[in-house]
């Protein structure tokens, strides 16, 4: 097993969150990126609950990918590599309080370091993919 993938297969056997359920790594990237400023993604109508309790409109910090430092995909389900990434703009599953921070001080045109995993998240009887930041640095 290569090294990046055992040091994620370690990361794996810890728990999705609050120590229930767990996440398998689909893929890992490891980017340069270009940050881009923020969109609003409406809602797209898809549940009963839209548009006003479904919490699928939000809005996200843009990333155009630059290079590729490292990419791994152990399965055939992982994202293919990137040439945009969407970071939500609210704290979560996906997005850390300090990853939230650094993106809300970042000016149109910084270069970044932007590193995500593409997980499947197994908790509470649910099973949903998840793109988990990881790293957003100057």
């Amino acid at each position: 097993m290569r090294p990046v993938l055992a040091l994620l297969a370690a990361l794996v056997a810890l728990p999705a969150s609050a120590g229930q359920g767990s996440a398998e790594v689909l893929s890992s990237h490891r980017t340069k990126a270009v940050y881009e400023g923020t969109r609003h993604l409406p809602c797209y109508f898809k549940t009963s609950l839209c548009p006003d309790r479904c919490g699928h409109a939000r809005n996200v910090a843009v990333f155009r990918v630059t290079e590729y430092v490292a990419y791994e995909k152990p399965g055939e389900y992982g994202d293919p590599r990137a040439t945009e990434f969407l970071l939500p703009l609210a704290a979560g599953e996906e997005v850390t309080p300090e990853i939230l921070a650094a993106a809300k001080a970042l000016a149109k045109g910084d270069a970044v370091r932007l590193e995500w995993l593409h997980e499947y998240v197994t908790k509470d009887g649910s099973k949903y993919p998840r793109r988990r930041v990881t790293l957003l640095a100057r």
